[in-house]
């Protein structure tokens, strides 16, 4: 039995692969397949076409208001990234981080903030400023901004809020529904969610 070279199998199954990435979002130009995408040379990598769900519908949201959730990952980079591309397009971006808070002990005599709490509210501005790293030149017309909340920060609150019309999260892989604020989101606010790997 005779089986054509494996180059030729290689190209074969590649034909079907379009030149570029489709737009996700009306006005959007083609993302270009190698390289950086224009204005983020923070980035160092390819953006990739990284939405998973298309989420709920806009309604009272300013559609082109975007939040990206930012965490340290590679779904938060993808993130990231795909605001990045939407605040070229024209959109507004805000980037917001999530620290958790823990409950204060009901007894002891120690006052003040327990030392987990500030730990985590500075992890979150760490996180800020990678993002502010990652995002280079876009940066400067971002919004960025921590939430902390016990025992979860108001995230579906601050979207209503600032009538956020998406939101991108990361996607987290062996969590329920993608992401724990995917649900909440979808439930008390009129923006879009997308869940990014």
């Amino acid at each position: 039995m005779h089986s054509a070279p494996p180059s030729s199998q290689a190209t074969r199954r590649q034909s079907w692969l379009p030149a570029t990435p489709r737009p996700k979002e009306p006005g959007l130009r083609p993302v270009p397949a190698p390289g950086n995408v224009a204005g983020m040379s923070g980035l160092g990598a390819t953006l990739v076409d990284g939405s998973v769900d298309g989420g709920s519908g806009a309604g009272a949201g300013v559609a082109g208001r975007v939040a990206v959730v930012f965490e340290r990952s590679n779904a938060g980079t993808s993130a990231l990234r795909e605001g990045a591309e939407l605040a070229n397009a024209g959109r507004e971006l805000w980037v917001v981080t999530l620290a958790p808070q823990a409950r204060p002990a009901r007894w002891g005599r120690a006052g003040g903030e327990g030392p987990y709490n500030v730990a985590v509210r500075e992890e979150a501005e760490l996180d800020l400023q990678q993002a502010r790293e990652i995002l280079g030149s876009v940066a400067s017309r971002a919004t960025f901004k921590m939430l902390a909340g016990c025992p979860q920060p108001p995230l579906a609150s601050w979207v209503a809020e600032h009538r956020l019309g998406l939101v991108l999260l990361p996607h987290q892989r062996l969590t329920p529904g993608g992401n724990p604020f995917a649900r909440s989101l979808r439930r008390e606010t009129s923006a879009e969610v997308r869940l990014v790997r």
